[in-house]
């Protein structure tokens, strides 16, 4: 059998984390398959549909490097792969279900609806369509459709049957048909419900593997019925776990920690990163490896490996498994990467900076980066000539020592090339005049230039600052401190080494 499977999102709004991970588990199984990934947008809910979704949607799969075989874009055997334009194929399989006896016209308004559903509550019965409709003779029916009374086509349930469905991740489930209830197949406006639709387009599209998200378990009985009830072969079914926020309650779109996949890609997050960590919610390969290529991961995903509780999206996952890809992207690539979030920020490059100045930058701060928008925070000193010192910072300056030092290397600034090569050498001058090592040498320099007492490579980053930012900024940090640049400070060598 030639596996063939789909995603059908709804262009009703931003492309979701969650409805990636279930694309993407069908991207997977039909590669490590040799098989078909289809790509169908499920468009019939008019009022919600929202412009630009749908592209927004393909160029967010095609970041994410999940191509579709078939699709809305570039067409297939089994078109149109956009659910608006096949109503002549729901119309003819409704015709069928009416020929066959299994759907019904149903004039019931939504204030009866309601009426039922309430009654049922009352009475500790879980709602569901009683069938008054069911009951109408064909004359009645008759009379109230040339009447021009609106109507919904719903299926006609048979009674007394058990549904049993293997799932590939939940094995055997099973339900009773007397539960289910007449459902609306066929609503008043012209269109298919979402359960009648989905098995006329699988089933012509020749879908063998249904993949998604558990919460359409529930909907799996009343497709199996219309499946039956048209002598349509059934495809096996794959209901993937939740995934679930800190607190392992379902995860909602509107979580903080979860954002739509065009927000990654604007932040400049490497797509594989995302792919990966999409990949281990609810799947593990068998040696619990966590980083793998794409190739990896068609190689290795297995259903029989996805487990049936829900996986946990942890954003602290997320960004350690982010920064270890952005650590492969070449420093030039990330450079180039990080401009668009520069400007965003207002910020430009000093004048007269060498060609490979935003490269050498940006690589003191490669190992801190999740993702590219990262960096104008994390580098803002390189961009602006006036800082603010933390109360850290301001610590260290108030000790006497710590200024002599700062004096002393701002007496040195005008000795030599602007080099990291220089400033050692600078350092090493100061030592042999103030007798200070180490952290006493190097901390009161780097809290005095940059604001903060920790930071990349201090060689790097002194001889990256322009000479004159670094002079403005240690005479203001001495002068911060009560001292001038050119004024003597008392060393007392007992407190200072």
């Amino acid at each position: 059998m030639t596996v063939r499977v789909r995603f059908a999102p709804s262009p009703t709004g931003h492309l979701h984390i969650g409805g990636v991970r279930t694309a993407l588990f069908n991207f997977l199984f039909a590669r490590r398959h040799g098989g078909t990934f289809i790509l169908r947008l499920e468009d019939t809910d008019l009022e919600r549909n929202v412009p630009g979704a749908d592209q927004e949607l393909m160029d967010g799969f095609r970041w994410l490097g999940l191509v579709w075989d078939e699709g809305p874009d570039i067409g297939g055997p089994y078109g149109p792969y956009r659910c608006t334009e096949r109503l002549d194929v729901y119309r003819a399989a409704l015709e069928d279900l009416i020929q066959l006896g299994y759907a019904y016209p149903c004039f019931c308004t939504p204030e009866m609806l309601e009426v039922e559903r309430e009654e049922a509550l009352r009475e500790g019965r879980m709602p569901r369509y009683s069938g008054r409709c069911r009951a109408l003779s064909d004359a009645e029916r008759e009379q109230r459709m040339r009447a021009g009374v609106p109507y919904n086509w719903r299926f006609s349930v048979p009674t007394g049957i058990e549904i049993e469905i293997e799932d590939l991740v939940h094995g055997p489930v099973r339900f009773l048909s007397n539960d289910l209830g007449d459902f609306v197949i066929w609503k008043s406006n012209g269109l298919p419900t979402y359960n009648f639709q989905v098995v006329v387009d699988d089933h012509h599209m020749r879908i063998t593997h249904v993949i998604r998200g558990e919460e359409h378990l529930s909907n799996t009985p009343r497709q199996w019925l219309i499946y039956r009830a048209l002598d349509w072969p059934v495809p096996q079914f794959a209901h993937l776990p939740q995934v679930l926020d800190a607190q392992r309650k379902k995860l909602s779109k509107r979580d903080p920690h979860v954002r739509p996949v065009a927000w990654y890609r604007e932040q400049g997050y490497v797509p594989q990163a995302i792919v990966n960590f999409l990949a281990l919610l609810g799947w593990s390969p068998k040696d619990d490896q966590e980083l793998l290529t794409m190739e990896e991961l068609c190689d290795r995903f297995d259903l029989a490996d996805v487990g049936r509780s829900g996986a946990v999206f942890d954003p602290v996952k997320l960004a350690w498994m982010a920064g270890q890809y952005l650590r492969q992207v070449p420093v030039h690539t990330l450079a180039e990467w990080v401009r668009p979030h520069l400007e965003r920020a207002g910020m430009r490059l000093p004048d007269g900076v060498p060609g490979d100045w935003l490269e050498r930058v940006v690589a003191l701060y490669h190992e801190q980066m999740v993702c590219a928008a990262d960096f104008p925070a994390l580098a803002r000193g390189f961009f602006v000539p006036d800082i603010e010192w933390s109360e850290e910072a301001r610590a260290v300056l108030a000790d006497p020592a710590a200024q002599a030092v700062v004096r002393s290397y701002l007496d040195l600034l005008d000795e030599g090339p602007w080099t990291p090569e220089a400033s050692r050498e600078r350092f090493r001058r100061v030592q042999e005049q103030l007798g200070v090592r180490g952290r006493a040498l190097f901390m009161p320099v780097r809290a005095a230039a940059t604001g903060e007492t920790h930071g990349p490579d201090l060689q790097q980053t002194l001889s990256l600052l322009p000479p004159s930012w670094v002079k403005a900024r240690l005479t203001k940090a001495l002068a911060l401190a009560g001292v001038t640049a050119s004024s003597s400070v008392a060393l007392n060598t007992e407190e200072g080494v």
